[in-house]
């Protein structure tokens, strides 16, 4: 039987209120800002593969950051104004702005206390931060070159809106850039939902072999950080959100109630500017 949790089929208004407050409390309890990154990470699996050169300050969060830039080098960021959705804690949006070099960057995100971190503590050339809804982005039509949504719309109560949203802010040309989770049973219809969007897709990738292992491979880190913070009595909760029990990911073929990780890139086209 899956282990999800079965009042979101039945209340889906559930999912983002009880995942925004989720969000809230992990985010107060790094009062020294250690969760910069709230993905699960991910990793080559290629033995000849070189690893990603990374900053002294940036080497801790390797394994989400690594998510970051996978997700991103899909496409050349160059002169584009970019638009990332669900940003959290920044660290992806500001990884992502160094490293890619946009022309600007929005990093929006419903969770007030993350908004206001982000707003703090990353002070990038171009880089902003908001608050706002996915499925109500406040932005005018064709406003941005990419748009990037990184394990974030699993949470959101109608996914279909985020995904009409993300076609309206969308320049002709422009790129959506999109990574996320769905329990096996519900892929299908998930790819459904993006064809429904008439945006061009030029890569689906199942990277959940290189997460499952990324997450294996930062679980000791994780473990601390959720040590330090957490009260003992929400510990087994805390582990299971942050991925260390597993997190559910299929690890060869899905069975009933496991999940895949999917990467995705699509563009735009056939719309005047």
């Amino acid at each position: 039987m899956s282990n999800r949790f079965w009042l979101y089929n039945f209340v889906p208004g559930l999912k983002q209120p009880v995942s925004r407050r989720w969000y809230e409390y992990i985010s107060r309890l790094d009062r020294d800002a250690h969760m910069l990154f709230m993905n699960f990470g991910y990793t080559s699996l290629d033995p000849a593969h070189k690893p990603l050169a990374l900053s002294a300050e940036e080497e801790p969060h390797r394994y989400p950051l690594q998510l970051y830039h996978h997700v991103a080098s899909a496409i050349d960021w160059t002169g584009l104004d970019a638009l990332e959705v669900g940003s959290g804690r920044g660290g992806g949006a500001a990884y992502v702005m160094r490293r890619f070099k946009p022309r600007s960057l929005t990093g929006i995100d419903i969770t007030a206390n993350a908004v206001s971190f982000c707003q703090r503590y990353h002070v990038v050339e171009g880089l902003s931060f908001r608050r706002g809804d996915a499925e109500s982005l406040p932005f005018a039509d064709h406003s941005f070159g990419v748009v990037m949504n990184v394990e974030s719309s699993l949470y959101y109560p109608n996914v279909e809106r985020f995904f009409s949203e993300v076609v309206r802010v969308l320049r002709p040309d422009g790129y959506f850039l999109y990574a996320d989770i769905r329990y096996a049973d519900e892929v299908e219809r998930w790819r459904g939902q993006l064809r429904d969007t008439g945006l061009r897709l030029s890569k689906e990738e199942n990277i959940t072999p290189n997460v499952v292992r990324a997450l294996e491979l930062d679980r000791e880190r994780r473990q601390t950080l959720i040590r330090r913070y957490t009260p003992r009595l929400l510990l087994k909760p805390t582990y299971h959100f942050a991925g260390v029990t597993g997190a559910e990911l299929a690890r060869d073929r899905p069975k009933d109630g496991e999940r895949l990780y999917l990467n995705f890139c699509f563009r735009k086209g056939g719309e005047a500017s």
